[in-house]
Formats: structure tokens, C-alpha cells, sequence
């Protein structure tokens, strides 16, 4: 076997509840693999034997082709893990090349280096005390938000010298999902917001505070997590997790007071033995392990597999759904439980009989009417988790009737503008399950206008399976789109030919007997657009999705507008 990725776990994650470090392997074909395990495990304790450690049992994560192998840590001692975790693999392979006492000394020293007593007394103080911990490689903290107190990780004080009493805790909200969870924080920040408080929050977008991007990019990772979590500023935390982050760092905290899962589907599979839909709502549902006991879990009702798994844990649950008459959520409720769906075109709160209509859905800008079906399921997600963290009703439903108005609400995601008469609509789609429900909203749009075409543009990174790529052709082709304009991604190739997906998906509609005259492939947004509008008249929808270029494509609008760039 060889070692394909090696790294620590600063939090819970797969394999255990505590930091670990792990290392993703490869098997060799005809390799004997329950004999190499054997192998490398014994190898590790008699390491940590020699080196009087007390570490974890090792622990395996088997899939197809490989394996997780790793075992828990101190977390003065992580990276010293690695090695020992490496050194093992490598002898049991019989790559190894170092003596044993060579490479003992070069451990002990490696842990002597590592080695912060202060810091594992800090975390043991917190973990008695129940007060927030946090640690990386450069910041250790207590407390959350305006309560938070952060040293640097080589200057820590001394236990006596911490104000422990003033390390209180303020509200925190993870949200994760394959589509929905950008939206969904957005929603569940206003009505925080709304309610008086001062809202850190983290998104593919960026971190923010008070929905203005104090740090942009893709901030949905542990470190992301940290940064809100000590700004002095917040009193309340809505933090986007997505898998990524759970797969490469595990958790960022230990504790939350809700944990919301908006769906899963078809993304990002095959990475770290991640191979199907089930195994990936096994990584989302982590962030669950991290409620606290008085916290709760807000679950769709409409995802199977999000419900296969709602028993993994025992923190009460809220379910939510589009469907008041849903099987699960009768039952739900019927139990005595709480449950947040949409009954004659209105969201209502139920629970055992007890039944309270919160507003219609037409009434919240971004449903477009109650037409975009996928943000009546955010909206039911953050009104579920906005009442778990006490927010009054009337708060809800006075964020939520504002939630779209605006351009800066929800940039990227199902934005309207209309150019010449043609209706541009701007979204984030970007798989086959998110692609569905922005065209379900597509189709209801023009529907309106007898005559009215639809042109979807489209473009795909190309670290996807090639099943998740031709399943894109596929909901295109089922859809009726009338124009299909595929696009080059420059930077986001990963590994691939440039135009590789483009084509990929291009031959999967004509495989369905789409006209090939009617797929053109571009390079980049604004050859797209300028494709689209001159294929367009007037009442026409042009769909572009997976919409990354908002400066270049903002300013394409402005000229085309004649200086005005206002997206609605």
C-alpha cells in the first residue's frame, strides 16, 4: 500500500470524536491488504511503546481501493503523529528504509519540539470549567465572540492568570448541505440580525460581520470557524461548514447550539473514500455530533438520506419540509415534535396539535412567489433554527418578508436582471441536484410569457466524477432547455483538458437527442453572455449558472444597461 494524503484532525470527525492523524492509502493490485494492516498496526504500537505514548487504538476506515488509517493524538503531538502513522505505513509496505533507532530519535525530538504542557492545561481547565476551547498553530483561545480571549499559541498564560469567569458563550448556529447552505446561512444571519445581534458568519463567499465581507474567498473551513469565533465583535455565529473541511480537519469546535442539514446529493464524490450520496451524508451529519445537550438538529424531511441518519445521534431533532402532509413530518409531530413546513401555500410551525401559521411564501422576495421552491426549503431551515436559538416569530417573518429585496441579500444566487428586454438570471448551481431546482424555477418563470425561451450556460470544475459531469447533460436535456452554452473554466481545469468537461457534457445532450446546433461552448461568462443575448429576443430567460465572474459579468451588465449595473 502507498500513502496518497497524510494530515491531522483538529477536531471530530469519520473516524473518531478526537483530534487523530490519519493517512489516506492506497492499495496495490494482488496486495494481501488485511495482512498489511495487520502490519502497519503493529508497527504503530510498537512505536508508541518504545516511546512510552499513550495515544488511541489504532483505528481503519476501509473503502474501495483504500483505506483511513490513523489513531487519536494529544494535540501537542499531532504532527509527531503523522509521522509515527507514516513510518508504520511505510514498514508495512516495505518502503521503509531508516533503523528503528534512527528514526526513534528523530520521533523523540520531534516530540520534545511539539511538546506544549501549558496548552493541554488550558484545554483540561476549559473542558471542566464547560467553556469554550480553541486552538490552531498560531492562536489559542477561550470563550466565544465578545467573551472570547485569544493569546498567541507561544505566550500562553498560566491557568491562575485566565478570567474564566468572563469566558461565556453566545449563540452558534453550523449549517452544511450539498446546495442550500450559503442561502440558508444568509436567511438565518438577517433574522439574527433582525433580532438585535451582531452576527459573524462564514460562506463560500467570505467571512462576515453583520452581512458585510470583512475577509473574501472560500471560508468555509475550520480556520474560517476560528476567525468568527474570536472576533470581539459578534454575539451570535452562523458558520457554513462544508465537506471539505470536515474531511481535512474534522470539527472546529465541540460545541453548537444548532446544527442545520439542508440536503445532500451527487458533489465533490470520491475524495477520501467518499464514494456515494450515503457515505456523504455520513460527513455532513458530523457537524451533528457537535450539539450541545440543550441545542437541537434541524433536518429536511424531504432528503432520504439525511433521514436514514437521523437517529446517529441523540439531541432532539426539528424536521422540515415543503409537504405539511409529508409522511415523516405527520409522524413527527404526531410524536410531539417540532416540525417547520408549507400547508396551502403558507409556512407554518407545528408541534403534537399545535399548529401556527408564520406567513406566506410569496411574501419572501427570494422564493420569487413561492416559485423557487429550493429557497422555501432555506427559508423553512432558518426559520426552524432561528426558533431553536429563541427567536420570536414576528422577527422571523419581518426578516424573512425583506430577505431578496436587494441585490447584496444574496449575491450570486438566483439574481434577476433584465437587459433589452431579455431576463438574465445569475445563480451558483452547480450539480445536477442544484441545476434541477434552479431550472424548476426557470421554466416556472417563463411559463409566464407565452413564447418565451430558455438558455442555460453552464460550466463545471473538473474535479468531479464523470458520472456527477454527465449528469449535468442529463437535467439539461430533461428540463427542455432550448440553448445550451457550455463553458471553459481557465483555472478551474484540475486536471484536465480545458475544454474537457465542456465536450463531456456536450455529447451526453446529443446522446439525448439534443439538437447540436443548439450547444455552442465558450470561454468564460461573458462570451456566454454575449452568446446568449444575441441568440435572445425579448421575454427570454438566459440562465447562467455557476456564476463565479461578478465583477467582469457586473460590469458586461452595466454597459449593457447603459450605466446602470443594478442587479435585482
Amino acid at each position: 500500500m502507498r500513502i496518497a494524503d497524510s494530515r491531522r484532525l483538529t477536531g471530530g470527525n469519520l473516524q473518531s470524536a478526537n483530534p487523530c492523524a490519519v493517512a489516506e492509502v492506497q492499495f496495490e493490485e494482488g496486495e494481501d491488504e488485511s495482512l498489511a494492516l495487520n502490519v502497519w498496526c503493529k508497527h504503530v504500537n510498537q512505536l508508541c511503546e518504545e516511546l512510552g505514548l499513550d495515544f488511541g487504538e489504532p483505528f481503519v476506515r476501509r473503502y474501495q481501493g483504500g483505506a483511513c488509517l490513523g489513531f487519536d493524538a494529544p494535540i501537542d503531538a499531532l504532527y509527531t503523529a503523522t509521522e509515527i502513522n507514516e513510518y508504520a505505513i511505510d514498514e508495512a509496505s516495505e518502503r521503509g528504509a531508516q533503523p528503528l533507532a534512527d528514526v526513534l530519535d528523530q520521533l523523540k525530538t520531534s516530540l520534545a519540539n511539539e511538546a506544549n504542557e501549558r496548552l493541554l492545561e488550558i484545554q483540561s481547565e476549559a473542558a471542566t470549567r464547560n467553556c469554550p476551547f480553541l486552538w490552531d498553530d498560531d492562536e489559542v483561545s477561550i470563550g466565544f465572540g465578545r467573551y472570547a480571549q485569544v493569546w498567541a499559541a507561544d505566550n500562553l498564560p498560566q491557568i491562575e492568570d485566565i478570567d474564566w469567569p468572563t469566558a461565556g458563550r453566545i449563540p452558534v448556529a453550523m449549517i452544511t448541505g450539498t446546495n442550500g447552505k450559503t442561502t440558508t446561512s444568509r436567511i438565518l444571519s438577517r433574522i439574527l440580525k433582525t433580532s438585535g445581534f451582531s452576527v459573524g458568519s462564514t460562506s463560500t463567499d467570505g467571512v462576515c460581520i453583520n452581512e458585510e465581507i470583512v475577509e473574501a474567498g472560500d471560508w468555509t473551513g475550520t480556520g474560517a470557524a476560528r476567525m468568527v469565533l474570536r472576533h470581539s465583535d459578534i454575539s451570535a455565529a452562523v458558520l457554513e461548514t462544508a465537506r471539505g473541511g470536515l474531511l481535512r480537519r474534522g470539527l472546529a469546535m465541540t460545541s453548537c447550539d444548532v446544527a442545520v442539514l439542508t440536503n445532500v446529493a451527487a458533489d465533490h464524490l470520491g475524495d477520501y473514500g467518499i464514494d456515494d450520496v450515503a457515505a456523504m451524508a455520513q460527513v455532513k451529519s458530523l457537524i451533528s455530533s457537535a450539539v450541545n445537550p440543550t441545542g437541537q438538529r434541524v433536518i429536511n424531511a424531504d432528503d432520504e438520506h439525511l433521514m436514514a441518519r437521523r437517529h446517529d445521534y441523540d439531541t432532539p431533532i426539528v424536521l422540515f419540509g415543503l409537504n405539511f402532509e409529508h409522511p415523516e413530518l405527520v409522524a413527527h409531530r404526531q410524536a410531539g415534535h417540532e416540525c417547520w413546513s408549507v400547508n396551502e401555500g403558507r409556512i407554518v410551525y407545528s408541534a403534537g396539535t399545535q399548529t401556527q401559521v408564520l406567513m406566506p411564501t410569496q411574501d419572501i422576495p427570494c422564493t420569487f412567489g413561492g416559485a423557487a421552491k429550493h429557497n422555501v426549503s432555506n427559508a423553512l431551515a432558518a426559520a426552524a433554527a432561528a426558533s431553536v436559538l429563541g427567536i420570536e416569530f414576528q422577527t422571523i417573518r419581518a426578516a424573512l418578508s425583506g430577505f431578496g429585496d436587494q441585490p447584496s441579500d444574496n449575491p450570486g444566487r438566483c439574481q434577476l436582471v433584465e437587459v433589452h428586454g431579455v431576463k438574465i438570471m445569475l445563480d451558483f448551481g452547480h450539480n445536477s441536484h442544484g441545476l434541477k431546482a434552479i431550472l424548476d424555477l426557470g421554466k416556472s418563470l417563463i411559463a409566464k410569457q407565452p413564447g418565451a425561451r430558455l438558455c442555460v450556460s453552464l460550466g463545471q470544475a473538473g474535479d468531479r466524477l464523470d458520472a456527477e459531469i454527465l449528469a449535468l447533460g442529463d437535467v439539461l436535456s430533461a428540463m427542455g432547455t432550448d440553448r445550451v452554452i457550455l463553458r471553459e473554466m481557465a483555472g478551474y481545469e484540475r486536471g484536465r483538458a480545458p475544454t474537457e468537461v465542456a465536450t463531456m457534457i456536450r455529447q451526453r445532450l446529443i446522446e439525448q437527442d439534443y439538437d447540436s446546433t443548439n450547444i455552442h461552448i465558450v470561454k468564460g461568462e461573458i462570451n456566454a453572455l454575449d452568446d446568449a443575448l444575441k441568440w435572445s429576443k425579448p421575454g427570454d430567460l438566459i440562465m447562467l449558472l455557476v456564476h463565479l465572474e461578478r465583477e467582469a459579468v457586473s460590469h458586461w451588465i452595466s454597459d449593457q444597461k447603459n450605466g446602470s449595473s443594478e442587479l435585482r
